[in-house]
């Protein structure tokens, strides 16, 4: 695994993971997008971006490429869910009213080490789904004819790798939050009774400016990091996910 993806954390160890299947890992979470087992044909789904079939002759089977490409998204976007339940812990664990009482390391602990989990789970799956993706494509191509296989092979090469470069953007700011977070968690627990929460305003406030000045910039750019990674998904969205789940 990349060494971007290896956060060492003062409060939580690692723990080494086996790669897991995509399919196998998503089915853990009930935010869960996949649409591979439909029962049904949707009528109103918005149709697959003809990336492949519309560049060859052997059209139906070059279909199959497209689908197989849009569920590489719809794995992205699986892995999202996950992080921003998490993302979502993390904002509620420094909500201001919070503050009232001391804060503890064991009050991060756990989530921290569990997203850092789930983190290099999704990372190690999805470089899971690029091989066999790869392995299908070869499955696929032998249905389509020979005379297509330089434009589809030089393509599909392409649109792997520009797929391995969004879902990698994804996971570096995904790793960038989390090690903010630890750089927070570690400044409020360094920080002890310095600072306290004012009920009439709803905030919290330090004794030191300058500390509130770090825990105030620490938040924004968390907020920051959410914003961006929700903007990327949006822009890079499968054919039929609905958006409003990264709302």
């Amino acid at each position: 695994m990349s060494k971007i993806f290896k956060l060492s954390l003062a409060l939580v160890s690692i723990l080494s993971l086996s790669v897991l299947s995509h399919n196998a890992h998503a089915q853990q979470y009930q935010g869960d997008i996949s649409s591979k087992k439909k029962k049904y044909e949707d009528k109103a789904a918005k149709p697959v971006p003809k990336v492949f079939s519309s560049q060859v002759t052997s059209v139906q089977e070059a279909e199959k490429l497209d689908k197989l490409y849009d569920e590489l998204y719809v794995g992205l976007w699986n892995f999202a869910v996950t992080d921003f339940s998490y993302q979502k812990k993390f904002y509620d664990l420094v909500q201001p009213a919070r503050f009232e009482t001391t804060r503890y390391s064991k009050e991060f602990s756990v989530p921290l080490k569990d997203a850092i989990e789930n983190l290099n789970q999704n990372y190690k799956s999805m470089q899971r789904d690029i091989e066999d993706a790869n392995a299908q494509y070869e499955v696929i191509k032998e249905g389509i004819l020979a005379s297509d296989y330089e434009i589809l092979d030089t393509l599909w090469a392409e649109k792997i790798e520009i797929y391995r470069m969004k879902a990698r953007e994804y996971f570096e700011m995904q790793h960038k939050f989390l090690k903010t977070y630890r750089s927070l968690v570690a400044f409020i627990i360094k920080q002890g009774g310095s600072y306290y929460y004012d009920s009439t305003e709803g905030r919290v406030k330090f004794y030191d400016f300058a500390g509130y000045k770090y825990f105030g910039q620490s938040i924004d750019k968390l907020r920051r990091i959410t914003f961006e990674q929700k903007q990327m998904l949006r822009a890079n969205a499968p054919a039929n996910v609905d958006t409003a789940i990264i709302q």
